[in-house]
């Protein structure tokens, strides 16, 4: 009787541990945005989610580049998810952008809110 005892508990104990290890824990979907990128991919995703996130600092507006520029971030603005859109103002952007840093913020907004961005004609 004691033999069947203790089949039972090593059983139990058994089955207890692999569903930990077997669980899936949740939703598992792919990698964070921005891990999978390597080298210049990285560094310009890094540089577009800082400009992003206001974390740079930025070049006095340059009257000649505000128009080009403005298309450009109104259309980008316009690609963003609404939770995003009260809550950064791209347009305010214009004139102040490099060309590596425009493109760099185009290149972060299409990763990390999956949009497929085209070309737009100024």
């Amino acid at each position: 009787m004691k033999i069947l005892y203790i089949y039972a508990l090593i059983g139990a104990l058994t089955f207890s541990s692999l569903q930990g290890i077997l669980a899936s824990g949740g939703f598992g979907g792919g990698g964070v945005a921005g891990q999978a990128l390597r080298g210049k991919e990285r560094e310009k995703f890094n540089l577009g989610k800082a400009i992003y996130n206001a974390e740079v600092a930025l070049d006095a507006k340059k009257e000649d580049l505000v128009k080009s520029q403005k298309n450009r971030l109104e259309y980008l603005q316009g690609s963003l998810p609404n939770s995003e859109k009260g809550r950064v103002n791209l347009e305010d952007l214009a004139g102040k952008l490099s060309e590596e840093q425009i493109s760099a913020l185009e290149f972060f907004v299409s990763i990390r809110f999956n949009v497929k961005l085209e070309e737009k004609k100024d």
